[in-house]
């Protein structure tokens, strides 16, 4: 199975990645499971962690989120056994994708200058 990441988030060591990303759900706030059904997500929130960490435009947060779905959006079509499962599944995903969209903003912007600049910075690859 294949994710997209930021070059910087391929490139990072463990423990560099350990003090950025804390997994789903907000690191001081809401806890939610790194899994959906039985299938271990972690590395879409990681992902989506180190994105948020990084970016620093409105088109950054639009695009970790929107990486983030199709992130867990592979993680579900390869864990998955059967469509049952993927629809389920699919279905928790968009619950979480809502989640980031509409209250995420207040995470991401955390140390940051806050701007509607819809340019992405994130240089990033499949792997």
């Amino acid at each position: 199975m294949k994710l997209y990441a930021p070059k910087s988030y391929w490139n990072a060591s463990q423990e560099d990645k350990k003090k950025i990303c804390n997994g789903c759900g907000a690191k001081d706030g809401i806890k939610v499971p790194d899994t959906m059904w039985g299938l271990l997500i972690i590395m879409a929130c990681q992902i989506h962690d180190w994105m948020f960490y990084e970016g620093k435009t409105y088109g950054d947060f639009l695009f970790a989120n929107a990486i983030f779905i199709f992130n867990l959006t592979m993680i579900i079509i390869a864990g998955s056994a059967n469509l049952f499962m993927i629809t389920l599944r699919l279905g928790r995903a968009s619950k979480y994708f809502y989640a980031v969209m509409l209250k995420g903003d207040k995470a991401y912007w955390i140390d940051k200058e806050k701007n509607k600049n819809l340019n992405i910075t994130y240089k990033g690859e499949i792997r």
